[in-house]
């Protein structure tokens, strides 16, 4: 009997791994947990001693806001404005279960700190980076204050920023690989990522842009790919519009931030680019740009400069909460992590080495030239909140 196929299978160009599945490191599941919850110790140190050097005035902080928003809610009132106060669901959700408030909040943000660092080690060693370089790359992310900033006062980008990263990992995975599976998983994380903190919306358009840059391993699949990791942020998006219009309270009603253009706002980021801090703010970007192009793949660096430029509008359309700071710092370094191909000889490690510890510097640089951040240092370092 002769069988005749439907369609003709193409054969991935790049393999991942001869049996579908690629080890987890480490590869015991209590040492993973071990690892992260090490990782995470200094974070929950530096929450607790914030708490304590500013007498528990966490004012000014994405994490007070988030805590008093939630606290706020009216239970008794309409459907739509309660779920409206939600908005971003995910991190509204931990904050009405996590006790303990902006504190609270400060720990749950390093646990995922701890476990952030373990993805990026992971992701790293799967990619067989030498050990020097993976170790140097966790530290260039876990030793910065920008880094530690972030995560232990604003939960929803470090929710946010988790889900991006591991997004970012199965697009290279699904898009590379033809890890099928990885693709629907990186589309749900996105989606997670959006709905976690504000800032991730315009990220998740980001990442459909990445499908169709990266290395693809099937020809004429890139506006697919695109599809598969934009469509369930879309879907969601749209179920919460639709869901706002049955209201008549309009599409947007259930996001923070009216999304319209706000020429202040605008005016503010223009001129924050401008002098030291705007090359500091930005050399990041350009660091994994010029990466991107001495490595051979310069396409790949469109993804960062579009990264930016979508916090940036994110920024002037009212999506970010008090207190933002270091987005752009971290998800130029999660991107690195996600996208730097395994270095094919000794010119290219050295140069994967020095792009990790120029990210470092310049963590440590921007943490100074953001008031936020240099505001949060002072707090711990001279005690109160002045």
């Amino acid at each position: 009997m002769t069988v005749i196929e439907a369609f003709e299978r193409v054969a991935p160009a790049f393999v991942e791994s001869s049996t579908g599945r690629i080890a987890k490191y480490p590869r015991a599941r209590w040492r993973r947990w071990m690892l992260r919850l090490i990782a995470a110790l200094p974070y929950i140190a530096l929450a607790v001693w914030f708490d304590i050097a500013s007498h528990q005035t966490w004012a000014g902080t994405a994490n007070a806001e988030l805590a008093e928003r939630v606290g706020g809610i009216a239970w008794n009132g309409s459907g739509i404005g309660v779920l409206a106060s939600l908005y971003p669901p995910i991190s509204s959700i931990v904050a009405l279960v996590v006790p303990g408030g902006a504190l609270g909040l400060g720990i749950v943000g390093a646990l995922i700190a701890g476990f952030m660092l373990q993805m990026v080690i992971q992701a790293l060693q799967r990619k067989d980076f030498h050990p020097v370089a993976r170790i140097v790359f966790a530290l260039s992310l876990a030793l910065t204050p920008t880094f530690a900033y972030l995560v232990t006062t604003n939960l929803q980008a470090a929710l946010g920023l988790l889900f991006f990263g591991l997004g970012m990992i199965d697009v290279v995975r699904f898009v590379t690989y033809a890890n099928t599976q990885a693709g629907f998983r990186a589309g749900i994380l996105f989606a997670c990522s959006a709905f976690s903190d504000t800032t991730g919306l315009p990220a998740a358009v980001v990442a459909a842009v990445a499908g169709a840059l990266i290395i693809q391993s099937r020809r004429g699949a890139r506006l697919a790919n695109a599809v598969v990791l934009v469509f369930p942020t879309l879907a969601l998006l749209g179920a919460l519009a639709l869901l706002g219009v049955a209201f008549g309270a309009g599409p947007f009603a259930m996001v923070h931030g009216n999304l319209t253009w706000d020429p202040v706002r605008a005016a503010t980021y223009v001129d924050s680019l401008g002098g030291l801090r705007g090359l500091v703010y930005l050399s990041s970007t350009l660091i994994v740009v010029l990466t991107a192009v001495l490595l051979r793949h310069a396409r790949v660096g469109l993804v960062a400069v579009l990264l930016t430029a979508m916090i940036g509008l994110a920024f002037i359309v009212g999506l970010t909460p008090p207190g933002f700071a270091g987005n752009n710092y971290v998800m130029m370094l999660l991107l690195a992590v996600a996208i730097v191909p395994t270095p094919k000889s000794r010119v290219q490690a050295v140069l994967t080495v020095c792009v990790s510890l120029a990210l470092w510097t310049i963590g440590w640089i921007n943490a100074f030239q953001q008031p936020a951040i240099s505001h949060w240092i002072h707090v711990l370092t001279n005690g109160g909140a002045s």
